[in-house]
């Protein structure tokens, strides 16, 4: 995790769009960010990753989330497995990648064909993630969903709480809703 904060750390010297000396980020906020853009919308343009990006940093304001990022992107049901480690219940997280069962360890953005040298659409995916991660808590970008605090895949699901909330957005594939109370 170390080499992964010091390229972010590099990623936000390179990405910021201005010297905004006055906004201090925490790396590991900023990492937990970039993952959650990453896990939540790799596919996505740049668009769809800022609007990921926006609802999560939504739900970090409302005071019904929790109020970090980190806390935002790892909110979850959790049991204490076999080996005695706290872990999410597959299924029961904000953010499904974040207990779909699967390894979360960013390495494998690094997929290598010579030691060292990262390759593929995944690098560039987590590239974007960084930037529009960072972008978005240095208050560069407008945020694309209105406020939106949880949305979702219209064309593969149709959550109950799809019809709670008032829809403030519809871009591209994913439909974005806010909670208001």
């Amino acid at each position: 995790m170390d080499t992964l904060l010091a390229v972010l750390t590099s990623m936000m010297l390179s990405y910021a769009p201005y010297n905004a000396t006055d906004v201090l980020i925490d790396k590991e906020e900023a990492f937990c960010l970039a993952q959650n853009v990453y896990h939540e919308a790799k596919g996505e343009n740049l668009a769809g990753k800022s609007a990921v990006a926006h609802v999560t940093l939504n739900r970090v304001a409302h005071k019904k989330y929790p109020n970090t990022i980190c806390g935002v992107t790892k909110q979850a049901k959790y049991r204490t497995n076999w080996r005695g480690y706290e872990v999410p219940i597959i299924g029961m997280c904000q953010f499904s990648w974040y207990c779909d069962g699967k390894s979360d360890d960013i390495q494998v953005v690094y997929e290598k064909i010579h030691p060292g040298k990262p390759i593929g659409p995944n690098m560039e995916a987590w590239k974007q993630s960084v930037q529009v991660s960072l972008l978005a808590m240095y208050g560069v970008t407008i945020d694309p969903t209105s406020g939106a605090t949880h949305y979702y895949n219209h064309n593969i699901s149709q959550p109950s709480w799809g019809q709670v909330y008032p829809v403030v957005a519809i871009l591209s594939n994913h439909t974005f809703l806010i909670r208001n109370d």
